[in-house]
């Protein structure tokens, strides 16, 4: 049987992170300057962008469709 401890479940996310080649990118954004900008491109509905984990993946989402772009683009 797994471990379910805290410790032992953060362990084992970062060891499938380490295996799928992820990693956790901490950074700093002003949130309602970010929050307006999903807004004004669609990305968000206003009830969407008033909650945090919405505009995590959001920005998560963003950062994969941009190295997926110049994955694509560099392979020409």
């Amino acid at each position: 049987m797994l471990a379910r401890t805290p410790a032992a479940l953060k362990k084992r996310r970062y060891r499938r992170r380490l295996r799928d080649g992820l990693i956790v990118l901490n950074v700093e954004v002003r949130e309602h300057e970010f929050a307006e900008a999903l807004l004004l491109s669609q990305r968000l509905t206003d009830a969407q962008a008033l909650r945090r984990d919405n505009l995590t993946s959001a920005a998560e989402s963003i950062l994969s469709e941009f190295a997926a772009r110049w994955h694509h683009h560099n392979k020409r």
